[in-house]
Order: C-alpha cells, then structure tokens, then sequence
C-alpha cells in the first residue's frame, strides 16, 4: 500500500511539472507606464536655471528636421510611405520601406516637430541605433531635472533612476533628445528627436509646471478610432523591427486575432479594468476559443497609460516576462489593439507554409 502511495504521489508531481512546462497560454503580469501620465502639478516656486551653458543643437543628422518644412525631408527622402493620425494633433508620416531603416517624422501643419528613429541603417547624430550603453554615458550629459519655458510657461521634467538606466531625456538649444535603452543588451534602441511644445504635449516623465497647462486636444469618436488604427498599424510594424534586430523571424498580421486584441483593450478601457481576464469575455483562452482561432500556443501582452505605440513596445521590451514574447522565436501570427491608453498583443504559434522573414 505504502509503495502504491509513493506510486501515485510520484506521478501527480510529474504530471504538475509537464502541466506547468507546457502551458499553451501565456499571460504575463500587468505593465502599467511608468511616471505620473496625465497628473502634472502645478508649481508656482518654478524658475528656469541660470547660468548653464545650453548644449548646442547636432549639425548634421535627422534631428537637424526639426523645426524645417516638410519640403526638406521630401527633398531628401521622398514621400512617405503613408500618413497616420496621433493623438497629439500632429501627422505621423512613416517611412517604413524597410525595417534597418524604420522612421516616424511628427508633421503639425507643415512643420517638422519630431523624428523618431527606430532603423540602425539611419543617422540619428550624435547618437546612433545600437550603440553601447557605455559609449552613450561617456558623452551624454544626464540630469535629473530638465526644465524649459514656452511662452511664458516653465514645464520641468523629473527624470527618476529608473529613466536614467532605460529612457534618457537630453536637452540641446530648442531640441530634446529621449533615447531608449534596451537594458538587457545594454544597447541603444531608438532615438527621439522633439521639440519642446512636443516634448510637454506627451509628458513622458514626471512633469510640474507654472502657468498654462499644455495639453492636446480631446479627439473626436471618429478622430479616436483612426487613432486606434493608427497606433494598431505603428505597434505592429515595430515589434517586428525588434523582432528582426533579434535575428528572429518577423510575424504575420492575423485580421482575427487584430479583433480580439481590439476587443479586449476597448472593454478595459470602457469598463475601467486592467487585466488579462474580462470580467464578460473571459481570459485569453476563453477568448480565442469564442473567435474560433486556431493556435499550437499563444501568449497575450498588455499595457496602458503609455503615451503612444513606441513607448509601449519600449515598455514590454524591458519587461522580463514581455519582452520573452515579444521575442518568442515560435510565435508566427499577431493581432494588435488599442484603445485610448490602452495595448494589447495577442501572439499565436501555427504550422504555416512560408514565414515572413525581412532583414533589410
């Protein structure tokens, strides 16, 4: 009897581990954006600095667009390949012929506000896509406050340890730069060029401020679900530009899986939940099953309050959990939703007879 005991105490822990070793649902913790989104506070003690020598703008590079008409960059590389609304109430144009060379310019009435860099192939001077950590630091300076004044109004960025390791915010005469770090290959993984206006506009660090609170405009329904699409397209389209930076093969969009991502980041966004499981639909499982989607395996990453797609997938790519299905060699097909401040990927592995593959 005791032996038959042992027996069956012996099989029950390995059926646990295979059960637990072969999950095929993926659900990861929740990845809420760091800072204070949307809370800035009102100082009235606020002064600009004095007596610090401002550094001087690049000379050369895509940040030297900032600030010049649209013709400049059509003259240098062409029309872009579309052009997408954001929530800010400037145009995304995307340039996106190849993924080394994966660029969004920020364009409000003519003007060139922002260059957001994502392509290793591309001059982001003085800084570059894929360079170390190391080399960064020894030319960057880092501070913990940045603050600058627009029309009269002083808006100063608080910049905390965690920043200063994955999201540098640096400041040049007119021009800020924020690049992001992948933290785990210690490297350099894209560049932000905005100026100031732009910079308040997304409050992406801690912010307070004296006088006018700069805030951008509450879109219409319809304005909103452009936006939706828009950052659905922009998420996409850069997951697969770390997944080929990664040497891993890039993934097939999947209409039905786009839907149930949708789906699930409208309902936490209009039930005012943030979770895997809904509280109507069920959890990931539950929710594939009803769209009828077939899948070997399949993994869901979610995110909110970040301000747009590229601070997101920033976000999940230094997440430990995340970034493991953000980069999940396996995975084949991926359906993308947003809703407001609101991210969800759904990722599924499937037999397919060609994968799509793209390294230039």
């Amino acid at each position: 009897m005791k032996v038959l005991v042992r027996i069956l105490l012996f099989l029950a822990i390995i059926l646990t581990v295979i059960f637990y070793s072969d999950q095929t649902i993926q659900e990861n913790d929740l990845l809420e954006a760091p800072g204070s989104r949307g809370q800035a506070l009102p100082q009235e003690n606020l002064s600009l600095p004095t007596g610090e020598a401002t550094i001087p703008r690049p000379e050369k590079g895509l940040s030297t667009l900032v600030g010049q008409k649209t013709s400049e960059i059509v003259k240098s590389l062409g029309e872009p390949n579309r052009i997408e609304p954001s929530a800010f109430g400037y145009e995304w144009w995307v340039y996106n012929k190849s993924l080394t060379s994966y660029m969004l310019i920020g364009v409000t009435k003519d003007t060139i506000t922002q260059v957001y860099i994502a392509g290793e192939d591309l001059d982001a001077f003085p800084y570059q896509v894929g360079q170390t950590i190391d080399e960064l630091y020894r030319f960057t300076i880092i501070a913990s406050e940045i603050t600058v004044e627009i029309d009269s109004n002083v808006y100063t960025f608080t910049i905390n340890e965690l920043d200063t390791r994955n999201r540098l915010l640096v400041e040049f005469n007119g021009l800020f730069a924020q690049i992001y770090v992948d933290v785990e290959d210690g490297v350099v993984e894209a560049i932000r060029f905005t100026d100031p206006r732009t910079t308040v506009l997304h409050q992406p660090y801690e912010m307070t401020y004296k006088g006018d609170y700069l805030a951008p405009d509450v879109p219409s329904t319809t304005e909103q679900k452009a936006i939706n699409e828009s950052n659905e397209r922009l998420l996409f389209e850069l997951t697969n530009v770390y997944r080929a930076r990664h040497a891993i093969d890039t993934v097939l969009e999947d209409e039905a899986l786009g839907i149930v991502a949708s789906k699930h980041s409208e309902d936490m966004a209009m039930e005012n939940y943030f979770s895997h499981e809904s509280p109507d639909f069920g959890d990931l499982e539950n929710r594939l099953a009803e769209a009828q989607i077939v899948y070997d395996s399949a993994a869901e990453n979610i995110g909110s309050n970040y301000y747009d797609s590229a601070e997101v997938v920033h976000g999940w790519l230094n997440s430990v959990d995340h970034r493991k299905v953000l980069l999940k060699p396996n995975f084949t097909h991926l359906g993308v939703g947003t809703f407001g401040r609101y991210y969800t990927q759904n990722f599924v592995e499937r037999e397919i007879s060609t994968r799509a593959i793209i390294n230039e």
